[in-house]
């Protein structure tokens, strides 16, 4: 999950491979209470606590991509000039598009190659930006 205040992405292209590059955060479990801590902590109001680190998302076969100045603030208005706003499932999230997408098209592109049957089109909605990019398969590494 991509920091929500500071995600810092960097992209990175190598050959027909991107390399997003971002800070995000992951839960840290604490270590189970025992005898009457247990019992104190099932009355706890404490939050989680994450970890910052940094992850990789890889997207192989990329045919294009972009990078947009799509943020919170434009994805909440009703005018907003986010493409997906008003279809996306949530601000914030990694997902991918399937089927018919006529609003695909309707901006420019950086282009590495051309589409493929197995192209795919993948969005990250990060605070302060949006990256897209059409791309055979993708995979997260976390470091």
């Amino acid at each position: 999950m991509a920091e929500p205040n500071a995600p810092e992405p960097q992209v990175s292209v190598e050959g027909s491979s991107i390399n997003v590059r971002f800070r995000s955060y992951r839960p840290v479990r604490d270590k189970k209470p025992t005898g009457i801590l247990r019992a104190l902590s099932l009355f706890s109001k404490t939050s989680p606590k994450f970890d910052e680190t940094w992850g990789t998302l890889r997207f192989v076969g990329c045919s294009r991509w972009r990078w947009d100045s799509t943020n919170d603030h434009e994805w909440y208005k009703v005018s907003g000039h986010g493409r997906y706003s008003g279809v996306a499932p949530r601000w914030g999230e990694f997902y991918e598009i399937i089927g018919l997408d006529p609003d695909r098209d309707a901006v420019s592109w950086e282009k590495i190659g051309a589409d493929t049957v197995s192209s795919r089109h993948f969005l990250y909605y990060f605070r302060d930006e949006a990256l897209e990019f059409m791309a055979e398969e993708w995979s997260f590494i976390p470091t």
